[in-house]
């Protein structure tokens, strides 16, 4: 997708600057540097690595590139990033030194977290120029084309400007599908493939099996987070769609294993990226959150004072918002505790900033 590729050549031009520093001696090219109480270096973000962090930031959240230029020339934003990446740096550390790395399910989740974006990243490689550029013309002739289908969905008087989004959204959908069957075809003719939803495994490629029960977790998953929204009689055309996608990507991480890939530098970036997230977040669910006690009615009603027309959960059923209640007492909770404990940890180590070398990128883009 063009963003994917503003970005490959934004990173590109970074590890090009970040290779001129080193001709002037590799001690001035970092970024961020932590050092323990003896004075031993623990972490070192050198200009490629803290660019990486920024791009990765970029990448999984699918935002603008252009954002990443706004990051590197706004001095406070850039501030509070290097913050938090010290922060979840330092709970890293601590989590991985007593062993929260090492669970099976975390790890197993950060596998599969993996496959999923790498396989992305190396479709979007893949992609003509221009995949995800939808022209005007284009919108306005689905919504001439499907004007009958679209009054009868949101009315007679529906005009072109109300539904715009969303017909660019479903003709970027009908893209990927066509690209989905492209890959499968494409496939079939350079490895030994098969596929069923009906049968275990599900999918073999060559000499890999993908169980169904991966299929069927991925499956449950999107029910559950559409809030068991899709009717029963569309959920098998749901789960046939779903599951050429599923192929496609199960295509897509075998293929960009067998190339290499995953040495890519771009590709290493986002699993160090994805397992320092994963393996904070499980640290804190299991040493903060997991420790809190249920809340009380006190604490309840005071959230219910300072948030409940805010988030609107005085609209809600009262069981929900009973629930939602007590979520935002037991988040503030962790918050706080988590607050501690990075204070803690940035007292136990010697960290240093010279955020000038992305400041000076960030200003020769904008030049450029």
């Amino acid at each position: 997708m063009t963003i994917f590729r503003k970005s490959f050549v934004f990173i590109i031009s970074i590890f090009i600057f970040a290779l001129s520093l080193c001709l002037y001696g590799q001690d001035n090219d970092w970024v961020i540097r932590i050092r323990d109480s003896q004075g031993e270096i623990k972490k070192l973000f050198a200009v490629n690595d803290f660019m990486s962090e920024l791009s990765n930031i970029v990448v999984l959240r699918g935002l603008p590139t252009e954002n990443l230029n706004m990051l590197l020339t706004n001095d406070l934003q850039l501030w509070q990033f290097a913050s938090q990446l010290i922060e979840q740096e330092l709970v890293y550390m601590k989590a991985v030194e007593e062993g929260f790395d090492k669970d099976e399910e975390l790890t197993s989740t950060i596998s599969r977290e993996r496959d999923n974006q790498i396989a992305q990243l190396y479709m979007q490689s893949k992609l003509r120029d221009g995949f995800d550029v939808v022209s005007e013309e284009e919108k306005r002739q689905f919504f001439n084309n499907n004007r009958e289908r679209l009054q009868a969905a949101r009315g007679n008087n529906i005009r072109y400007e109300q539904v715009a989004m969303d017909i660019e959204y479903t003709i970027l959908q009908e893209r990927m599908r066509n690209e989905y069957d492209r890959i499968i075809n494409e496939a079939r003719t350079n490895y030994k493939l098969e596929y069923s939803s009906t049968r275990d495994p599900c999918v073999i490629i060559d000499d890999k099996q993908i169980p169904l029960s991966n299929f069927n977790e991925m499956f449950n998953q999107t029910l559950r987070q559409s809030g068991e929204n899709i009717p029963p009689a569309l959920r098998v055309q749901a789960r046939d769609n779903m599951f050429n996608a599923f192929v496609a990507r199960e295509i897509m991480i075998y293929e960009a294993n067998k190339v290499g890939f995953y040495d890519n530098p771009e590709a290493k970036a986002i699993e160090n990226y994805i397992t320092r997230t994963a393996v904070v977040a499980h640290y804190i669910e299991k040493t903060i959150r997991s420790t809190i006690l249920e809340p009380t009615e006190e604490e309840i009603n005071q959230v219910y004072e300072q948030y409940g027309r805010l988030y609107r959960i005085d609209s809600l059923p009262y069981a929900e918002a009973q629930k939602a209640l007590e979520t935002l007492v037991i988040e503030a909770k962790t918050q706080q505790r988590y607050q501690i404990l990075t204070t803690d940890l940035r007292y136990r180590y010697n960290i240093e900033k010279n955020l000038s070398l992305v400041e000076n990128l960030g200003k020769s883009e904008n030049v450029n």
